[in-house]
């Protein structure tokens, strides 16, 4: 049957969730806190540092009476806050390994080698890889996406004028007719229109690898 307490933060704690182990009963015999030390043991002053944290006791005390400690609600108190911070720790793991392979910018075989690694590890890494692409970075071998984006749209801006120019100057310069200008310019906008979907996927997919080549439509203007 469970049997739910209330600490003195005014959470709820079950202790049905952490029973004593097998061979230990709980009579409702009250400890004193060298006992309980001794039971868990550990230092009295370790016992002292639990009740700061929040440990639940019988009756505090004063005037001269020691505390008085119930061993089933210090064992369950124990049990939930351990198991909460092992919880807290494995999802802090889980964020930096996330946020180190986000920042890094890895695809999913660069992730699945190094998911064997630690925390700790990862962490390492991604410092030692953050300083070697500032050196990159100051030698001009990398460049930030987001100066890398815009000048990737200046040139795809004025690479789009020029297509548009085109069949213009061809009909011109050229002298072709209406139907070879027509044809012109549908293979321009294939150009621009492929152009485009691959900058889109370089740029704005991360670990996306797109051909670079590729069999262009035939242009066939006799």
């Amino acid at each position: 049957m469970s049997e739910v307490i209330t600490l003195s933060d005014g959470s709820m704690l079950d202790l049905a969730r952490h029973p004593l182990p097998d061979g230990v009963e709980d009579d409702g015999t009250p400890l004193n806190r060298a006992q309980l030390a001794a039971a868990f043991s550990v230092s009295v002053n370790a016992v002292t540092d639990w009740v700061n944290k929040g440990m639940p006791v019988m009756s505090t005390g004063q005037n001269g009476v020691a505390y008085e400690f119930r061993l089933s609600h210090c064992w369950a108190w124990r049990q939930d806050r351990d198991e909460r911070a092992r919880a807290s720790k494995l999802r802090g793991d889980q964020l930096v390994a996330q946020a180190s392979l986000a920042f890094r910018n890895l695809d999913e075989d660069q992730a699945e080698e190094e998911g064997h690694l630690s925390a700790d590890e990862l962490r390492k890494l991604s410092e030692a890889e953050y300083h070697r692409n500032r050196v990159a970075e100051q030698r001009g071998d990398l460049m930030r996406v987001d100066r890398a984006r815009a000048v990737i749209e200046d040139v795809f801006v004025a690479f789009g004028t020029a297509m548009d120019n085109l069949p213009d100057f061809a009909e011109m310069n050229f002298g072709l007719t209406a139907a070879q200008v027509a044809q012109l310019e549908e293979y321009c906008d294939q150009i621009r229109g492929e152009a485009k979907r691959m900058i889109a996927e370089r740029v704005t997919s991360a670990g996306a690898v797109v051909a670079m080549s590729g069999r262009q439509p035939e242009l066939d203007l006799g």
